[in-house]
């Protein structure tokens, strides 16, 4: 069963007024497809939202919720500042938990425990120590299924660490948005600050605010597939960000866990190995002595 919570359609694509409405961002339509998709395709019944807060103020992980309806278990929201309109919203919904903690530490990674789905949207191109892939790897044991929407890179063979390149490569290459908030100058000025450190004792150079990783997507599909997660769906929306960046794309991607997990050379090498000594009857003359 579907439930619609206040304010919100179950699914993506009616007429009702959306929960984001009255947030800084809208939620998109492609992402709540993608959520109506992965639970179609996953049948969750619990999920945390990492980085739920930025623009939307949870609005992803309440759409999730109502697809899960009166089968909803457990829902986390996990964000490194808990906006107020999220709090306001998560006290009309007693099985919405709120974290709040930086998304990469131990906290976050406990205070989540198991979930049936994790929701990453727009969070991995920004994770630093731990880097994007070490981040995945770090979540992957506390949950069966990703729902990940990030701003996959095209332009170089390799994945890249953008701050690496310059400020010049960055703002020709990366910079996708100009406005007041968003200009040269507040991009030399971070850049210029790169030696120092926040409040948190972070260097500025690893500020989460600005995009760090151009991830390519099979590196991110390949990363996954060989820690035992297959994709089991892709969807490319290009010129996200304009034209003049075509290397720039929005992909929605699902994981599941593999039943019959890929392994690597290691990992079939011991696998076969355990074969053969339960064969032999090594393995149990081995457990006897």
């Amino acid at each position: 069963m579907t439930v619609t919570l206040p304010g919100m359609s179950a699914r993506a694509g009616t007429r009702e007024k959306p929960l984001g409405a009255q947030s800084e961002v809208p939620p998109k339509r492609e992402k709540l497809e993608l959520l109506d998709t992965a639970h179609e395709l996953t049948d969750f019944r619990s999920f945390a939202d990492l980085g739920a807060c930025w623009g939307v103020d949870g609005a992803y992980t309440f759409h999730a919720a109502s697809l899960c309806g009166s089968e909803l278990e457990r829902a986390v929201i996990v964000d490194g500042n808990l906006t107020h309109l999220t709090r306001e919203r998560a006290k009309e919904h007693p099985r919405v938990e709120l974290v709040q903690a930086l998304l990469g530490s131990r906290q976050a990674l406990d205070a989540v425990g198991e979930v049936d789905a994790l929701i990453m949207y727009d969070i991995l191109l920004h994770q630093v120590k731990p880097d994007w892939d070490r981040f995945l790897l770090n979540w992957l044991p506390h949950t069966n299924a990703l729902i990940v929407f990030n701003q996959n890179w095209l332009k170089t063979p390799r994945t890249i660490r953008f701050v690496d390149r310059g400020v010049d490569w960055y703002y020709r290459n990366v910079y996708v948005w100009e406005d007041d908030w968003n200009a040269r100058e507040r991009l030399e000025s971070w850049f210029s600050r790169h030696h120092e450190r926040d409040e948190d004792g972070r260097l500025e150079r690893d500020n989460h605010w600005y995009w760090q990783f151009g991830i390519r997507p099979l590196e991110l599909i390949r990363l996954l597939a060989k820690n035992g997660f297959e994709l089991v769906y892709m969807k490319r929306h290009r010129h996200a960000f304009g034209r003049s960046r075509p290397w720039i794309v929005n992909d929605g991607l699902i994981f599941q866990r593999a039943a019959y997990p890929e392994l690597d050379i290691r990992g079939r090498v011991r696998a076969r190995a355990r074969s053969l000594a339960e064969r032999t009857g090594l393995l149990e003359r081995f457990r006897r002595s």
